[in-house]
């Protein structure tokens, strides 16, 4: 390392001087002392200018400066202070700004400008060996890093002064004296003071260190004089002389003069005579490196002055408000922007006809081309009107560009867009096949890399471009023709690269795997390509192509290519997921092509096909191109899936439930992208699905009658090769229609019935119908034989472990969605008349009696053998149910068929005869048609899951004016009324004891039964589940007069009591509300005597996602008994609008009040921080705080003040939330308070406990909300709790608006009172404190004004 010199040695000190450090951090490390007397200068403002001198002795210092050429390893230390001494002088500078005269900053600022370019000419006297001197002129290049820094300083300083301008007369303020060696000009410091008054005269300090910059190496070598017209004697080129920056105009017009000159000096390089002598020619290439060298760090330049403006580069603090950034972003937008786009295009386009001319791409300007690139793309990247408000910017969340219609002579060129592939294709062949020793330096490879890819980010950019940029259709398909051409070219050797991959090889050589991770990274960014062009241009657009098809073949092919490599990868490790290396980038390619085929095949533009339109033929491309790729990805994943099980049984391995559980939802949702592509042409992929099932359906009979110890790795392989196919072919035949009623997908449906005649509608139907339709029945009959041969298996034998419970899971989900759909469809899924729908395709397989019974049976018999073959396989019992449900669902003619099938009375009888049977009961009642043995079976399940069961049964028997329903529906419940009159008799006679194990599992299976019935609200006429329910309420809750200790019964009683009043609280009567609450309200005082008021919550800091949801879980009880209030809240909402419409007695207000503020006193207790950090509960709680507040502020007054501060303060919390709706729910809750001090005084008792209770939360809303960035998406409610808080007593208010105003200095604190005095407006807090809350007029014209008054504060008082 050099010798320290004054400045450097007088910083070091104090940066290890651990007396400087700040209070209570002189134990710190060494490191840490350094960085934290480092932001301790920079935090003092450094009155001595130590950052800066130190700066200038160091690239001032010969031996320094040749030290940090070279990168010596010795001067990673002075590399490191250089670095922290430009950050520190910017962040002081930029932070201080007025206190620095006009001439000082843009000096430095056009002084760091001109060091990162590597304007640093030194002569340097170096010995020959012999004794002899040789002078060298030379100049020099700081480190990369050091001169991006100092360029970034500079585009900083630029934003900051951006707003100068030249002088009246059109000369430039600040040019360089020559004569003087000084910068600036008095007149300069004059037209500043005009200008802004707060600029200060040139200081003794800055004086002096202006005549250091004169005199520093880069001033040297940029005012060297260049006679001769550019050429000094030896007739060698010179540098360009920059002038002085004044303004945009001079910056840019230097920054295009650069450019150019690079490019000449390129051009001339290729021109020159080989006649010159070697040194000449030496000396002139060493010239035209650093010409090049300039041009390639003034494209950095621009690159950071963009990103400066606009806003993407977060790392650099400016201490302005944002009015100043906003002012910036549209100045730049307006003044700077296009140029800079005007220069990056200009060197573009003089690179590449020089490419073109020679065609050959020239090492020398790659760089040059590298740093063109990125400056293109940045200005594309530029949003336009996000802060100044303009008509263009992003479209959406799509990523499209909507640039100007002024940048068309720059963007919509044929040829721009032919020269980009050109090079990109060249680059292709330059830079993938060269390796190190075979002509490339490593270097250079890199470069050719990061050249390709800024290429490919150009290339998303210019795919994205949109609107009136194109003058018309005609013009947007033209520059869409160029594009695809040149993109079909690129993708057709992507897919010729990537094939020698597709197959399984042990080792790779280094070329094989340095030429694979850059195609991964070309594979992505291309598929991204492919997204933004099909959601740019449509099929609408894409259709109309002479190369469509083309197109379209390039994405099955390249999908094909991918999926058949993912095979080989994990081929090459013997099926071992974790083993493969970089899978995630195919995973990412093969998701975006799948978007792509989504947005392609469920275009709304092919709905309007008719027969031989461009619809209908685009419809037939998509089928013919596309269909092929479905097949491989059926085949491929099964494959996958196939490895993988069998190295996991090989190794007895397993995943963990987390990744497990995410890699399954990965997985659905691929497969419900992959059902779209499946339906471009539905009869191959059920072709391609049939084939691959009948092939394995033998083998998984021969393999269920195999009785074995345990699955060998073969047979696991091949299960899950089944469950995939199943999977598969349930997404293609089936939507997900949770919530909803369930329909055959449109294009399932527009594939299995007969065509359409008429010429004069749209295109539906399809010729091969028939076809069609047979082959999705072969389907079902397929999957239905394969579950009835494993179901008989596991009567014979459950214990095989070949009969996969994982596999009938899957069985079951797809019988599910299958049957909700396809048995009895609605009418109105069909686009054909009532009378045509049954006559043909689909709809006419499962719509006559006989077959839909027959379908059916087979579904409730699958269920109930599983119920009693498999009670403890908790999956399986889970997707019977669910199945059973579905079906129960359905309209009353699947009810009635429900209710024929035999396998549906043995249900009800195994409910009946095991409601008071526990799983250790010995007691076994016969029943005709049922064994002891499924009586014994059907017990055995777990009691949540009985319940889900009886809801089914419930469901499905609850059609009237049916004998067998009625009867089967009130068996069902006298069952489990005649167990519960059992429990509670034996209970209360002390005929057994409570807590015997016997007992409490009683317990815990009468309290699951009830809730099974409360969950029975999608029943015909639901309202005989209240009428049975409400006398037994009172009894379940007395429960807790045995059980308050047992939090297991308590949350199962909280369970139920949530459940029936969510689903049925809106349609009790005032008699069954009342047996509602008083139950509640009991079940409540026992739960929180017992687990509210000592239970300490913990929560983990910094914890894992994963633990923080499990850990919410120990919790379920607290987030129960918070839904509870909740729904118990909402009924004097609906009563008051049932009362109002029909003019009956609903239940009184205060009724629900009681109850719901005295369950909210007995979970307060447990709502501390540490809980309110859960989310789920943080939701729920603030739900039934706001609305309490909202609705009923009159009680609040009465509750006790402990229990009423602990409201308030939980309402202080949840203002400042992150989550949106805790925000808004607390801030109504406030304003609500509020209202009701001002209109009844209501809360006078508080406040005389706690006087500056309002004062605390108007500092808070201010400090924490109103001055916080999260204002801007909860202004209304903000505005809503400012107003009548600032009334309750508008003398506090100013107080406290004082005292925060005097924190702040005198320019703003003056800003921020201004501010206040004029939203504050006297006739609206008036109004509003004399107890009218202003009107609906004056409210609005509060929210505006708060509005306005928010960005005000936020644009010229808090800084960023």
């Amino acid at each position: 390392m050099a010798t320290s010199t004054t400045a450097t040695q007088e910083l070091l000190t104090v940066l290890h001087n651990n007396q400087n450090s700040p209070p209570g951090s002189q134990h710190q490390q060494p490191l840490q002392t350094y960085h934290a007397n480092l932001q301790s200068l920079r935090d003092s403002g450094d009155k001595s200018f130590l950052f800066f001198r130190c700066f200038l002795e160091i690239t001032g210092n010969d031996d320094s400066l040749y030290s940090l050429s070279q990168q010596d390893p010795q001067s990673a230390q002075l590399a490191e202070l250089l670095f922290h001494c430009i950050l520190g002088f910017r962040h002081v500078i930029l932070h201080r700004w007025t206190q620095f005269s006009s001439r000082f900053r843009n000096s430095s600022r056009d002084f760091f400008f001109y060091l990162g370019l590597g304007l640093l000419r030194r002569k340097r006297t170096t010995t020959d060996g012999q004794g002899g001197m040789i002078v060298e002129d030379t100049t020099i290049r700081l480190p990369t890093m050091i001169a991006r820094v100092c360029l970034a300083t500079s585009a900083a300083l630029w934003k900051r002064s951006w707003k100068r301008r030249t002088k009246a007369d059109g000369t430039a303020a600040g040019n360089y004296n020559h004569h003087q060696g000084q910068f600036g000009t008095e007149e300069d410091d004059e037209q500043d003071q005009r200008e802004d008054l707060s600029v200060v005269a040139v200081s003794d300090k800055e004086v002096h260190l202006l005549q250091r910059m004169a005199l520093h190496p880069v001033w040297v070598a940029a005012t060297t004089d260049t006679g001769n017209n550019g050429y000094d004697d030896n007739g060698v080129q010179m540098l360009p002389v920059p002038l002085m920056m004044i303004n945009g105009e001079t910056l840019f017009e230097f920054c295009n003069e650069t450019v150019m000159h690079a490019l000449k000096c390129i051009k001339a390089n290729d021109t020159a005579s080989v006649n010159i002598q070697q040194q000449q020619q030496q000396q002139q290439q060493q010239q035209q490196r650093v010409i090049l060298h300039m041009a390639i760090m003034t494209c950095v330049f621009l690159s950071s002055l963009v990103g400066e403006f606009g806003g993407s580069n977060s790392a650099i603090t400016y201490n302005c408000p944002l009015e100043f950034h906003r002012t910036s972003h549209v100045l730049f937008e307006q003044e700077g922007i296009s140029k800079v786009l005007n220069i990056a295009m200009g060197g573009l386009s003089g690179i590449v006809s020089n490419w073109n001319n020679h065609n050959v791409i020239q090492d020398d300007s790659v760089e040059l081309a590298l740093g063109v690139v990125d400056v293109i793309v940045d200005v594309l990247g530029w949003e336009f009107g996000s802060i100044g408000g303009g008509q263009w910017g992003r479209t959406g969340g799509s990523g499209l560009v909507r640039p100007p219609e002024s940048w068309r002579e720059y963007l919509i060129r044929p040829d721009l867009l032919g020269a980009v592939f050109y090079v990109y294709t060249s680059m292709r062949s330059l830079g993938g096949r060269k390796e190190q020793g075979q002509g490339q330096a490593p270097v250079t490879i890199t470069v050719l890399r990061r050249f390709q890819h800024s290429l490919r980010q150009l290339l998303i950019g210019l795919a994205s471009i949109t609107g009136s940029i194109f003058q018309d259709k005609a013009e947007k398909g033209a520059y869409l023709e160029y594009f695809v051409n040149g993109l079909l070219s690129v993708l057709s050797m992507i897919v010729s690269d990537l094939s020698p991959f597709a197959s399984v090889q042990e080792e790779r050589s280094s070329v094989e795997e340095m030429l694979l991770e850059e195609l991964q990274r070309e594979t992505v960014d291309f598929c991204w390509m492919l997204m933004r062009i099909v959601t740019n241009f449509r099929v609408e657009g894409l259709s109309v192509l002479q190369n469509f098809s083309s197109f379209l073949s390039a994405i099955s092919s390249i999908g094909d290519v991918l999926l058949q490599i993912s095979v080989a990868e994990l081929a090459a490790v013997q099926g071992d997921a974790e083993a493969v290396a970089d899978g995630d980038w195919r995973n990412e390619a093969i998701g975006q092509l799948l978007e792509v085929v989504c947005l392609l095949s469920e275009d709304h533009w092919l709905l309007s096909a008719r027969s031989g339109n461009l619809q209908d033929m685009a419809r037939h491309a998509l089928a013919s191109s596309l269909s092929p790729l479905y097949g491989t990805y059926v085949l491929c994943r099964i494959e996958m899936a196939k490895m993988e099980e069998y190295y996991l049984t090989v190794n007895a391995a397993d995943l963990d439930e987390v990744k497990e559980e995410i890699s399954g939802a990965s997985m659905n949702e691929e497969m419900d992208a992959a059902s779209s592509l499946g339906r471009v042409h539905l009869p191959s992929s059920l072709s391609c699905l049939s084939s691959a099932l009948q092939s394995r359906v033998p083998m998984l009979q021969a393999l269920f009658a195999m009785d074995t110890e345990c699955v060998t790795p073969d047979a696991a392989a091949l299960l899950e090769e089944a469950r995939l196919l199943i999977m598969c072919t349930g997404h293609l035949l089936t939507d997900d229609c949770a919530g909803e009623t369930p329909f055959i997908p449109e294009a399932v449906l527009n594939s299995c019935v007969k065509p359409s005649d008429s010429p004069h509608t749209f295109k539906t139907g399809s010729d091969d119908f028939a076809a069609t339709t047979n082959a999705i029945s072969q389907i079902v009959n397929l999957l239905m034989g394969l579950a009835e041969c494993q179901v008989s298996k596991v009567a014979m034998s459950p214990n095989n472990p070949n009969l996969s419970p994982l596999l009938a899971k899957t069985l079951l989900w797809f019988f599910t969605r299958w049957s909700s759909a396809y048995i009895l469809p609605s009418s109105s899924a069909s686009p054909l008349s009532e009378s045509e729908s049954g006559q043909n395709g689909i709809l006419a397989t499962w719509h006559n009696q006989e077959m839909s019974q027959q379908v059916v049976s087979f579904c409730v018999t699958l269920c109930l053998h599983y119920f009693t073959l498999w009670p403890h396989e908790t999956q399986v019992i889970q997707g019977s149910s669910e199945l059973l449900l579905s079906l129960a669902k359905r309209e009353r003619n699947v009810k009635i068929l429900l209710m024929s099938c035999p396998s549906m009375e043995q249900l009800f009888n195994l409910h009946v005869c095991t409601a008071g049977q526990i799983h250790s009961s010995s007691e076994n009642i016969a029943i005709s048609g049922i064994s002891e043995n499924m009586v014994s079976a059907f017990k055995r399940i777990p009691y949540k899951y009985r319940a889900s069961i009886l809801t089914a049964i419930l469901t499905s028997c609850s059609e009237l004016n049916d004998t067998k329903s009625e009867s089967c529906f009130t068996g069902c419940l006298q069952a489990v009324q005649n167990s519960f009159h059992k429990l509670v008799e034996a209970l209360q006679q002390k005929k057994v004891r409570s807590h015997d194990v016997f007992t409490l599992e009683m317990t815990c299976l009468c309290v699951e039964l009830f809730s099974g019935i409360a969950r029975a609200s999608e029943i015909c006429h639901p309202e005989r589940i209240p009428i049975f329910m409400t006398p037994f309420l009172s009894q379940l809750a007395g429960l807790m007069n045995f059980y308050a200790a047992d939090l297991t019964i308590c949350e199962l009683l909280l369970v139920l009591f949530r459940d029936y009043t969510e689903r049925f609280i809106v349609a009790l009567d005032r008699e069954q509300c009342m047996t509602v609450f008083r139950a509640s309200a009991d079940l409540l005082n026992g739960y929180s005597t017992n687990h509210c008021q000592s239970r300490v919550i913990r929560k983990a800091v910094n914890d894992s996602e994963e633990n923080n949801v499990q850990e919410e879980q120990n919790y379920n009880d607290v987030l129960c008994a918070i839904q509870l209030l909740n729904n118990i809240g909402a009924k004097d909402f609906v009563d008051s609008f049932s009362s109002e419409r029909t003019g009956t007695k609903g239940v009184d207000s205060n009724e629900v009040i009681e109850v719901v503020f005295y369950g909210l006193k007995q979970i307060l207790p447990l709502m501390t921080n540490g809980l309110l950090h859960f989310p789920t509960l943080c939701k729920q709680y603030f739900s039934l705080l706001g609305f309490m507040m909202d609705t009923y502020p009159d009680k609040i007054g009465m509750l006790p003040f402990d229990l009423f501060i602990g409201i308030f303060n939980s309402m202080l919390f949840g203002m400042s939330h992150t989550d949106l709706f805790v925000s808004k729910s607390s801030l109504q809750g406030i304003a609500a308070l509020c209202r009701e001090q001002i209109e009844s005084k209501s809360l006078s008792n508080h406040l005389t406990q706690n006087p500056s209770m309002f004062d605390e939360c108007s500092k808070r809303i201010l400090e924490e909300v109103i001055f916080q960035n999260i204002i801007w998406d909860r202004i209304e409610p903000a505005a809503n709790a400012l107003l009548p808080l600032a009334a309750v007593d508008m003398n506090r208010f100013a107080a406290v608006v004082n005292t925060i105003s005097q924190q702040l200095d005198n320019e703003k604190k003056h800003k921020i009172q201004e501010a206040f005095q004029k939203l504050m407006d006297p006739e609206v807090i008036g109004k509003v404190s004399k107890g009218n809350y202003g009107g609906r007029l004056n409210r609005m014209r509060f929210r505006k004004d708060f509005e306005l008054f928010v960005k005000d504060i936020h644009s010229k008082v808090l800084v960023f």
